[in-house]
């Protein structure tokens, strides 16, 4: 993966897929983009996650992941960095910028930590995401300065570009920091094959990267709608007593995938919520709080506070739990109502 990121400033890349299909695929496009969907909407286990890094470290070390970059397949990735050569260039001279530029080496990441979310952690961290305190981003601040993140419950498009509601989960990120920020992908899981990429054959691995996020160390980042958002939600919740990290056990036929892809299995951590039944309390009220209800009985979302710690000098965020208020046993007031008069009822014998 390149280390040097398209944009200079913060800015969300537009429509990741970049008009991506499967190439000669049957029963044309809508029915293969409902597949896509339903694909990508399955859930991963801890086992899923490691075959997924081994498959995309593996596409990461093959000449497919710099033509799907040369392709255009992120919009505005090749411009952005070579303005006056990328509009001219052919592929192959496209492919030769990215090969010439600073890489992060493989080895990286397959080193590099994966981190599993579970099921609730997801909902939760989708909810804290929307409302992260707007700070500029700190290197310390991220579980680790590269790494994997995968979602046990795959997190809904719009919590990362709400323009394009209609692309498919969010299966994984991935982050590195870089020199001059913190660079991340979103990735969802497909069905690996043959893919049109603007015109190009591209070979694609399981996961196919949907978009791309850059910040600048010296900028703040707007609260959700962003992979790092999420990144940043998850890492400061982490370090806080509502949740508990361990390390799932991993069959051996797993281990062995991850041994031949030279991925390190201790590398694995798991984070969940010690109360995983709030993250659905947080997530059904913070999509309430968009669409502007508020149930008789609700949950109080749980927020952000701009903590200050004495003895490091900084202020830190620190996620303020949420809490249950009104009754819950009454029911919603009832719209409006269509009522519908009978007439008598006449009983006849038989």
């Amino acid at each position: 993966m390149t280390q040097r990121h398209a944009v200079t400033r913060t800015k969300r890349l537009k429509n990741g897929r970049a008009r991506a299909t499967r190439a000669n695929s049957p029963g044309g496009a809508a029915e293969f983009r409902a597949r896509l969907h339903s694909h990508a909407a399955r859930s991963v286990t801890p086992a899923d996650a490691i075959r997924l890094k081994a498959s995309l470290t593996g596409w990461f070390d093959s000449d497919q992941w710099i033509r799907y970059l040369a392709a255009d397949g992120l919009p505005e990735y090749g411009p952005g960095v070579w303005p006056e050569k990328w509009p001219t260039a052919s592929l192959e001279e496209r492919m030769e910028l990215f090969t010439s530029d600073d890489l992060i080496p493989l080895e990286t990441w397959q080193n590099a930590d994966t981190i599993y979310a579970d099921a609730a952690m997801c909902d939760m961290v989708t909810a804290a995401a929307q409302t992260f305190p707007k700070q500029c981003v700190r290197r310390d601040e991220f579980l680790a300065p590269i790494g994997f993140l995968f979602f046990a419950k795959p997190v809904p498009s719009t919590a990362f570009a709400p323009l394009f509601p209609d692309q498919p989960p969010a299966t994984a990120i991935t982050w590195a920091c870089v020199d001059d920020g913190v660079n991340a992908f979103t990735w969802i899981r497909t069905p690996s094959g043959a893919y049109d990429v603007n015109g190009v054959t591209v070979q694609v691995t399981a996961l196919f990267p949907q978009l791309a996020y850059f910040v600048p160390w010296d900028k703040p980042a707007h609260a959700g709608t962003h992979c790092i958002s999420i990144l940043r939600a998850l890492s400061a919740l982490a370090k806080q007593p509502l949740t508990r990290e361990d390390s799932p056990k991993i069959h051996q036929s797993v281990r062995a995938i991850a041994r031949n892809a030279k991925i390190r299995p201790e590398s694995f951590r798991r984070i969940a919520l010690r109360r995983p039944e709030a993250a659905a309390h947080e997530l059904s009220a913070a999509r309430a709080a968009a669409e502007g209800r508020t149930p008789a009985g609700h949950w109080v979302r749980g927020h952000w506070r701009n903590q200050y710690y004495a003895s490091i000098d900084e202020h830190r965020p620190l996620w303020i739990e949420g809490f249950p208020r009104g009754d819950f046993t009454q029911r919603p007031p009832a719209g409006e109502r269509l009522l519908v008069a009978h007439g008598d009822r006449v009983e006849t014998g038989q």
